[in-house]
């Protein structure tokens, strides 16, 4: 599709005019894409809510290893409690039935094995507490470390980002008045063709579109190349300009 033709000055200048136009949208995006990062990073930090999340696991398993030992412990108390006081009354000339102390002879038998078993595993509640302990005061620190650099990034993340800000009303002006100083009906053609193709605009390479790569018309690209009116690829649709 071919725009009018006009004056050679007047075809480089709405070319130029479509170019500075695009040149400056990209200049928009790439800021509103960094506008868009610093206020994520000002919001919130997903790394350090995912290192506190960790510390509050680490946590828990500390306190619950801590409350196993507490369980065993006392368990272990109780089974200690009972073998001190069937060793006594074996002992002490309180009991004298043979039969009796017979089998207070067999319950302590008994308890002896789970006194082992409850030592070994008071051993490892302990161990495994210990080693909670010390998982939980690793992921304090890296929180630590993660609070402080936030909070020293962020003054400079609002700095740059009032300045990001200021320059993209700044930025939103020229392309103001680079549209403003196209033809509307090329404007048009860019930000429709802009919907669908990035760059819009592109420079003849050769013969060829230098968008999709192909082939221009012979008339199509001497066109281009004399500067007379506005040319698209008929291919892809992208305005072509020398």
């Amino acid at each position: 599709m071919n725009g009018g033709g006009e004056a050679g000055e007047r075809a480089i200048s709405r070319g130029e005019h479509l170019l500075t136009v695009q040149e400056t949208d990209e200049e928009i995006a790439q800021l509103q894409t960094e506008i868009a990062v610093l206020e994520a990073a000002l919001a919130g930090d997903s790394e350090l809510d995912r290192l506190r999340e960790a510390e509050r696991a680490d946590e828990a398993d500390r306190q619950g290893a801590e409350e196993r030992c507490r369980g065993v412990e006392r368990e272990l108390s109780v089974v200690r409690q009972r073998a001190r006081s069937l060793e006594k009354r074996l002992y002490d000339g309180s009991v004298r039935n043979p039969q009796d102390l017979l089998g207070m002879q067999r319950d302590l038998a008994a308890l002896k094995p789970r006194l082992d078993e409850l030592e070994a595993s008071l051993l490892e509640c302990m161990e495994a507490s210990e080693s909670a302990e010390t998982a939980v005061a690793g992921a304090r620190a890296v929180v630590a470390v993660r609070e402080a650099e936030r909070g020293s990034q962020e003054a400079p993340r609002r700095e740059r980002l009032a300045l990001a800000r200021t320059e993209l009303g700044e930025l939103r002006a020229v392309r103001a008045a680079s549209a403003a100083a196209a033809l509307p009906g090329d404007v048009r053609i860019y930000e429709r063709v802009a919907a669908h193709w990035k760059p819009a605009v592109v420079h003849l390479l050769g013969d060829t579109c230098g968008g999709c790569h192909l082939p221009l018309g012979i008339r199509e690209a001497n066109q281009v190349r004399s500067g007379d009116g506005l040319v698209q690829c008929s291919k892809c649709d992208r305005v072509v300009v020398r």
